[in-house]
C-alpha cells in the first residue's frame, strides 16, 4: 500500500480544484471514493475465495501433521524409556 501522508493530500486535492474547478472537484472524489470501495470490496471477496479454498487443503494437512506429531512423540519418549531401562540394568 503506497504511503500517502496528509500533505500529498492536499497538493492532489488543490491540483484537482485548478484543473477541474469547483463545480466538478466534488464529483470526481466522489467517483474516486466509489472506485476505492469498489476494489476494496473485490479485494476482500477474493481473500475469502482464497480462505476457502485453501480449508479444503488445510484441514487434511492439520490432522496428517496432528498424527505424526503424536507418532514422533510416541517414538521419542518409548525411545528415553528404553535408554533409562538400558541405563539401569548397566549399573
Amino acid at each position: 500500500m503506497p504511503d500517502i501522508g496528509f500533505f500529498e493530500l492536499l497538493v492532489v486535492g488543490a491540483i484537482a480544484f485548478l484543473i477541474l474547478g469547483p463545480e466538478r472537484t466534488p464529483e470526481f472524489f466522489a467517483q474516486i471514493g466509489r472506485m476505492v470501495r469498489q476494489g476494496r470490496a473485490w479485494i476482500s471477496t477474493v481473500k475469502q475465495q482464497i480462505d476457502a479454498e485453501t480449508q479444503v487443503i488445510k484441514e487434511p494437512m492439520q490432522e496428517v501433521r496432528d498424527v505424526l506429531s503424536d507418532q514422533l512423540d510416541d517414538g521419542l519418549s518409548s525411545m528415553t524409556s528404553t535408554k533409562k531401562s538400558d541405563d539401569t540394568k548397566r549399573k
